[in-house]
């Protein structure tokens, strides 16, 4: 889909969702500015991109294009606060708010927007804020868009993801404030406005949980223990079949709470304890808050090891009073402008800034001169193209990519289907990988061809034929790869991916030194590119874990611990799917080198943390890993 056709994308969801041009620019921008835009006259920011897309129930966006380099700075730098934000790392998050600060917000109202509520968000999770004060902010902010909202009946209206997520948090702060029934009115509008609406599935259920989280509170508060206990379970497994664990922390406690209250005691220590070791573990100043709360306003006895854990620091973060902010854009602006920066722009800057040629960064997915007809404006890549080429230059494709017609969005959702791996077998993906395969016929493009033959090998359980799946895989985009010279190639996710499994997959043959090989390689690639923070949280951390477990089978314990002082861990903060796993075996390569008290506190870490990914097998074949080799008791 064309970088430049913002507008036709969302005339189309317009007519689509059967609305006037006057009720779907309400609260953007003027009718007479939307007429422009989808007729390609002006152009139109991400953030006002979004906000438009999501009034018209429309679950997908198309390529970024940027009014300047500091619109695009401060979408990054957005984008990078809500990574650190949704995994509770505050003090991260605190300073990419400020960068957009420093931007000025590029003076556009719906970053501004954006900005403020990551910044409640953040003053709500330091556990420090004024509650009056925060209810005030959120209310400030969505009238920056709403200035004549009644909370009291929305239903009506069209909302921005943004905009919900300022209702929930506003529903939030009622309720702590003493005022059960603006939450429940609140509360209630959302959930049928969510239900009723065509995000994304991923979008969507981020957005039931954050509900999920108030709604919960709001049934603890009026002493309905059952049917809290049952939504904040529900939507604690959805976050967990999705890996997302923004929300996880919350609705698991609020588990705990409900059943402590419902008097099912053991249920409510279980729930606490594997909530509180996994916050520990991930470095969360929630869990001092939350053990806090579980021994001073409870009164529950915990275990003595939990007990001894330090507390986690309680920062705080100055609140921010919001301006006026009348001379704001809405994010509208004229295409024929010199400083716009397209998908092209931005391929050709940061492939110069890391001094690549367009020989190594299109190798095996374009030609060079596809390449330079993309970065020149000339042509514009199809999503999966651009995609790939900005994994190859570090980034996630997750920062920067927007699905814009309906078969890009049905690959997408295929795709992330797709790789909740652990959660289905080969009789449950059969259906979306012969729809995939469908479309991948007609495109046949390496890329799909790439996907499709990773998620068989997948699925497939004869280790050979795996392996064989996973070297045609990789062929598609890098026909004569050689490990050895993993560091002459630039890397998608889908290639680092496909590396990873097959190093895993040598384990299992009877060349299963070639594991560790594999896995020295991918660590000196990483070592050697420096990627971008969220693209190394989620390819990077694999290899880590697999690593380890390679490690471990062969025996080299000491290999091991020295992995894990030469690396930075806190990668794995972000990704709580494969930190238990990582720490399944360094526990028991702390116990090898008979360091046991460290030992029996990383079993614990990683018994909470698979516990809580609902991998119950893994903690008890540690716990009994640990009796039989070093009589050892876990105390999970």
């Amino acid at each position: 889909m064309s970088i430049r056709n913002a507008g036709s994308a969302i005339r189309e969801a317009r007519l689509k969702a059967g609305l006037t041009q006057e009720k779907l620019s309400e609260g953007i921008c003027s009718p007479l500015s939307l007429s422009r835009i989808e007729n390609g006259t002006i152009g139109v920011s991400p953030s006002t991109f979004q906000a438009l897309m999501a009034h018209a129930g429309a679950p997908c966006e198309v390529f970024p294009i940027f009014e300047n380099w500091t619109d695009y700075e401060c979408f990054f730098h957005l984008k990078h606060a809500r990574f650190h934000l949704n995994a509770w790392q505050l003090s991260p998050a605190y300073e990419e708010l400020n960068l957009v600060e420093e931007k000025n917000w590029n003076k556009n109202k719906f970053y501004y927007q954006e900005w403020a509520l990551m910044h409640g968000i953040l003053q709500f999770r330091s556990g420090l804020a004024d509650h009056t004060q925060l209810y005030d902010f959120f209310l400030g902010a969505l009238h920056i868009s709403r200035p004549e909202i009644n909370l009291d009946d929305f239903k009506n209206l069209l909302l921005s993801i943004t905009e919900i997520e300022l209702l929930i948090y506003l529903a939030q702060e009622a309720l702590y404030l003493n005022k059960p029934e603006l939450c429940n009115i609140i509360c209630a509008q959302i959930q049928a406005y969510l239900s009723n609406s065509q995000l994304t599935f991923l979008e969507k259920d981020h957005l039931l949980a954050e509900y999920a989280v108030v709604y919960a509170k709001y049934l603890i508060a009026i002493q309905d223990y059952e049917a809290a206990f049952q939504l904040a379970d529900e939507n604690r497994h959805r976050m967990v079949t999705e890996q997302n664990q923004c929300s996880l922390f919350e609705l698991i406690f609020l588990c705990g709470l409900s059943c402590f209250y419902q008097g099912n005691i053991d249920s409510a220590i279980g729930c606490f304890k594997c909530q509180l070791y996994s916050l520990h573990a991930m470095n969360v100043c929630f869990f001092t808050k939350c053990r806090n709360y579980v021994q001073r306003v409870l009164s529950l006895a915990i275990p003595e090891n939990l007990c001894s854990l330090p507390d986690i620091e309680i920062k705080s973060f100055t609140p921010k009073i919001l301006l006026n902010i009348s001379d704001f854009s809405n994010g509208i602006y004229s295409i024929y402008q010199s400083d716009i920066v397209t998908i092209g722009t931005l391929i050709h800057q940061h492939r110069l800034h890391q001094k690549l040629s367009q020989k190594i960064l299109c190798q095996g997915i374009c030609s060079t001169s596809k390449l330079s007809k993309i970065e020149n404006g000339s042509l514009q890549p199809d999503v999966f193209l651009a995609e790939a080429l900005l994994e190859r230059l570090g980034f996630s494709s997750r920062e920067f990519i927007f699905w814009g017609n309906a078969e890009e969005a049905k690959i997408h959702d295929l795709q992330n289907y797709l790789r909740l791996w652990y959660k289905w077998d080969m009789t449950q993906i059969q259906i979306p990988l012969q729809n995939l395969r469908t479309i991948a016929l007609n495109k046949n493009t390496p890329l799909l061809n790439q996907t499709i033959l990773f998620a068989k090998a997948k699925y497939t359980t004869h280790i050979e034929e795996k392996i064989q799946l996973l070297e045609e895989a990789l062929a598609c985009t890098l026909p004569d790869f050689n490990i050895y010279q993993i560091l002459q190639h630039r890397l998608t996710r889908n290639e680092l991916t496909i590396l990873n499994t097959l190093a895993f997959s040598y384990l299992k043959v009877k060349i299963s030194h070639q594991s560790i090989i594999y896995f020295q390689h991918i660590l000196s690639y990483y070592r050697e590119v420096k990627n971008d923070i969220i693209f190394d949280s989620q390819y990077f951390s694999v290899t880590l874990w697999e690593f380890c477990n390679a490690l471990y089978s062969h025996k080299y314990y000491q290999e091991l611990l020295d992995l894990f002082s030469q690396i930075d861990y806190s990668l794995f903060w972000y990704t709580f799917g494969t930190f238990g796993s990582f720490y399944f075996y360094y526990s028991q390569a702390l116990c090898e080198c008979k360091h046991y008290q460290q030992g029996l506190l990383f079993a614990r870490y990683s018994c909470a943390l698979e516990l809580l990914r609902e991998a119950e097998d893994n903690p008890s074949l540690l716990s009994s890993y640990l009796k039989a080799d070093f009589n050892l008791k876990i105390d999970y």
